[in-house]
């Protein structure tokens, strides 16, 4: 599912232990699962064909740069401060 102007939350914890942040923010080399992705039906729409949906993880290679089921995708500032994250475990 997809969220519009919705705070994405860690699954089981507590408001102060654990908010989503931007996939922009995350720590590159770090494995980070999807919490939700925010935008207009398009833009949720392409990442969702892309693989980018709430609860696929994801591997940051590099600033910009993912791995999603088995292939890279390379995403601009815009779009990545749109996908928020959570770490995985």
């Amino acid at each position: 599912m997809f969220y519009r102007n919705h705070p994405a939350r860690c699954p089981g914890a507590s408001e102060t232990q654990c908010v989503a942040m931007p996939l922009c923010k995350a720590k590159t080399g770090k494995r980070v699962t999807v919490a939700c992705v925010h935008g207009e039906r398009g833009l949720c729409a392409r990442m969702a064909a892309l693989g980018i949906y709430p609860g696929a993880e994801m591997h940051l290679l590099c600033s910009g740069c993912v791995r999603v089921n088995g292939g890279v995708l390379s995403l601009g500032e815009d779009i990545s401060d749109k996908i928020l994250v959570t770490p995985s475990t």
